[in-house]
């Protein structure tokens, strides 16, 4: 278990992260979010999302270099290891266009050799006054393996996988992550289904948008188009894409994506991946993808 300080600035009431096994004490500006797990302030274009990743804390802190980084559109400003209720931890300072600002990123990243919690508070640069909030209520973080968690209740949506083989694991940043083993990481059989965290101009245009999304995946740049087409589910219009890729040790692979989108500037993602039996997982997919409704 990891204890936090309260902090200057905080409500000094410690709240449960939806969808995690962590809590938190908020900047007193900050409310609950509805589509992460997490805390944003809308006046200031600010948040606060935490993410509990199957993977060693290691592994996770040496992939995050400075040329890697670049790779996903990030700028190192700072990294340093850092004391972190009683252990250490590895906060990270980096830059980010979006949007047409340029937006500060504070990255506490700390875990073990099975969890990583990573704690990310964002913020334009223009409201860089409410830094030091941001980054004590980073510090105060608990992390507590007993804690329930249960991933179906942080999601802003539903899905019917009854009849299917797939198995929830996992909510992570307003997506609920599934597979036919139970396990993430896997080589079998995945589903993803998430909502927006940002929402999207209305002159987007959604085809090109759906594409786009397509080939932003893993190894996206290897995706071929083999169908798509219009598709209406839950009354929002979207479009439905079947096409082949590669998996990451190079194998054929299915991908099956369906982007929904409402009149609110939100959208929906449904991702389907398969390494094996396409026909038979194209199917599932697309019964799965019927059922999808919003709460």
């Amino acid at each position: 278990m990891f204890f936090g300080q309260i902090a200057f600035g905080q409500t000094g009431k410690y709240i449960k992260v939806t969808g995690t096994k962590c809590s938190i004490i908020p900047p007193k500006s900050f409310l609950v979010s509805s589509t992460f797990s997490g805390f944003q302030n809308d006046e200031k274009g600010a948040s606060i999302m935490i993410n509990e990743i199957p993977a060693p804390y290691q592994q996770l802190i040496d992939g995050f270099t400075e040329s890697a980084l670049k790779t996903r559109g990030m700028t190192l400003i700072n990294k340093k290891t850092v004391d972190f209720n009683a252990s250490k931890a590895t906060l990270f300072t980096v830059s980010q266009p979006a949007n047409g600002s340029i937006y500060l990123k504070q990255m506490l990243i700390f875990g073990d050799s099975k969890t990583t919690i990573l704690v990310n508070g964002i913020y334009p640069e223009k409201s860089k006054d409410i830094e030091s909030e941001i980054k004590e209520a980073l510090f105060s973080t608990i992390y507590s393996e007993s804690q329930t968690e249960n991933p179906l209740d942080a999601a802003k949506f539903t899905i019917e996988t009854q009849e299917t083989e797939f198995k929830v694991t996992k909510y992570l940043s307003g997506m609920l992550l599934y597979s036919i083993d139970g396990k993430i990481p896997t080589e079998k059989p995945t589903l993803t289904v998430g909502n927006s965290i940002s929402k999207i101009s209305p002159t987007v245009d959604r085809k090109t948008f759906a594409l786009d999304r397509l080939k932003k995946l893993p190894q996206g740049e290897n995706n071929i188009v083999k169908s798509s087409g219009e598709v209406t589910i839950d009354n929002m219009d979207g479009f439905e894409i079947v096409a082949e890729g590669k998996s990451k040790d190079g194998k054929p692979e299915l991908i099956y994506q369906v982007i929904l989108f409402d009149d609110n500037g939100d959208y929906y993602l449904i991702l389907g991946q398969s390494a094996e039996d396409f026909q038979k997982y194209l199917e599932v997919f697309q019964k799965i993808s019927k059922t999808f409704r919003r709460k």
